[in-house]
């Protein structure tokens, strides 16, 4: 029994189901490089798979080891918001989660490292890994601490978004492409609106502990405009990269439902649903559902596109 609790405590706090908006990037990159006629073993797509899921859960587990004084104010949290809550509960010791985040830290680097002079993947591959690994250490870690100072959504943005496309290519093709930056920009700015709407129900917490992120600085009001318009926008280049890169009717058929998600989250925001903790929590679904639907369909376009 005790093996089975701490393995749910450790699930819980590891946020699983949450790795698949790294993962699902990563295998946008890697399908367009099996477009483009690169391909590689399949221990270098493990391998960078692993990878990622480290560098991950090095940010997820730092993240609970920083922001718990935050979380544990926090009384407005919701199922994608204010953290696992096993470090508050007080299910797991909260140094655990500071081992398991060096842990996964010396992990990604040495998996990294292996990936860079096993398969001779060039240079850019340890640029590549350095810049998810700095950026997911000091998202919260001092002395940065991006998401205290209202650069973490770009951030959030940028390595969820073409990062992990970029990188998916390039560890097989050995150079940038254009294409991975097209499809990066949905992915990006639905990634964006993730983290920014999962800011909302934490804003008091965030407050009271000087975690100055978007929502505290520019208040929700400002920032529920902007989550519709980066809304639209993303709908719109999701569009767009369907109309460039692909002609089959079936999948313009399925891209419906993110268009429909973004249409109902719009409604949702216009009606200030935000000030209403239910239908927050509905958003706050919603809006990753946006983000792991466009990036799965963009993904099975790459596959079957001539």
């Amino acid at each position: 029994m005790k093996l089975k609790f701490y393995l749910a405590a450790w699930w819980k706090l590891s946020r699983v189901p949450f790795l698949s908006v790294g993962i699902l990037p990563l295998f946008l990159g890697f399908v367009l490089s099996w477009r483009w006629g690169y391909r590689g073993p399949f221990g270098l797509y493990l391998l960078a798979t692993v990878t990622v899921v480290l560098i991950m859960w090095m940010t997820y587990y730092l993240g609970e080891w920083n922001d718990l004084e935050g979380d544990r104010l926090n009384q407005e949290f919701n199922r994608f918001s204010g953290g696992s809550r096993i470090l508050v509960e007080g299910v797991l010791p909260a140094r655990v989660s500071l081992f398991l985040g060096y842990g996964c830290l010396a992990g990604g680097i040495l998996a990294g490292l292996y990936i860079y002079l096993r398969y001779q993947t060039g240079p850019w591959t340890l640029i590549l890994g350095g810049m998810g690994i700095f950026s997911g250490f000091f998202y919260s870690g001092r002395p940065f601490r991006w998401a205290y100072r209202g650069i973490g959504e770009i951030l959030i943005g940028f390595c969820y978004g073409w990062l992990p496309i970029a990188t998916g290519f390039y560890l097989f093709a050995g150079f940038f492409n254009h294409q991975a930056f097209l499809l990066s920009i949905p992915v990006g700015l639905s990634i964006f609106n993730v983290i920014l709407i999962n800011e909302f129900p934490d804003e008091e917490a965030d407050r009271a502990i000087g975690k100055r992120n978007l929502v505290v600085r520019f208040g929700k009001a400002r920032m529920i405009d902007l989550y519709m318009g980066l809304s639209i926008l993303a709908g719109l280049f999701f569009i767009k990269m369907l109309i460039i890169f692909g002609e089959s009717s079936w999948l313009f058929a399925i891209s419906a439902i993110p268009i429909f998600l973004i249409l109902w989250n719009l409604l949702m925001a216009w009606q200030e649903a935000y000030r209403e903790a239910k239908r927050l929590e509905l958003l706050c679904r919603n809006t990753l559902l946006v983000n792991l639907a466009m990036t799965m369909i963009l993904t099975l376009q790459q596959t079957i596109s001539p």
